[in-house]
């Protein structure tokens, strides 16, 4: 899915809780085999615009419902390759959001069905629309600072750029891997967060 053309520009940071300027992990999803997905709610919001699909089983259709068509049959293909094939899922794909064309990188694993587990996997969703786009003209006001490990995300994906370019399979494993921890991390407490505020 990389080189595309992008299509469309992406809005300011809003209800999605995006930062244009980094990556942010946007939501995390489980699967189960049998094409069962559970997104928890701030994947539901930037897949469905529905929270209340959140913790929820969904058909792959329903996920790819926002998704550019031209980014589509991939995303859909990778959803129906989980039922016979397990291991890492690196897909990055296009969504349509009320703020503008976002694009996601799905990062996650795939684990085979053993003795009395069937086959599942789970993963982040990762908004990486600010490694697609131009960079925004300075007007003056001041950025806002991101965390520790979101830095650390935006590093793990400059680092899996440049692993690419060198072919290293071994070295993109250990990358794929740390980036899915931090994107577990960032999306564990992102939701301790919330369950705060609520209180």
């Amino acid at each position: 899915m990389r080189g595309r053309t992008r299509e469309g520009a992406a809005g300011p940071v809003g209800a999605y809780g995006m930062q244009a300027e980094s990556a942010a992990v946007v939501g995390t999803w489980m699967w189960r085999c049998d094409d069962r997905h559970i997104l928890d709610s701030g994947a539901a919001v930037f897949l469905t615009g529905a929270p209340d699909l959140a913790d929820t089983e969904l058909r792959a259709e329903v996920l790819a419902r926002r998704v550019l068509l031209a980014d589509r049959p991939a995303l859909l293909s990778a959803m129906e390759r989980m039922n016979r094939e397990c291991g890492l899922v690196v897909l990055e794909y296009r969504v349509w959001t009320p703020e503008g064309v976002r694009w996601l990188l799905n990062h996650g694993r795939v684990y085979p069905a053993l003795q009395g587990v069937p086959a599942h996997g789970h993963g982040v969703l990762i908004d990486i629309t600010h490694r697609k786009m131009p960079p925004p003209e300075p007007d003056g006001s001041e950025a806002s600072t991101p965390s520790a490990l979101e830095r650390a995300a935006r590093h793990a994906l400059g680092a899996r750029d440049a692993v690419d370019e060198d072919g290293s399979a071994s070295l993109r494993l250990l990358v794929d891997m740390f980036l899915l921890e931090v994107g577990r991390v960032i999306a564990r407490r992102a939701g301790v967060a919330s369950a705060h505020g609520l209180n």
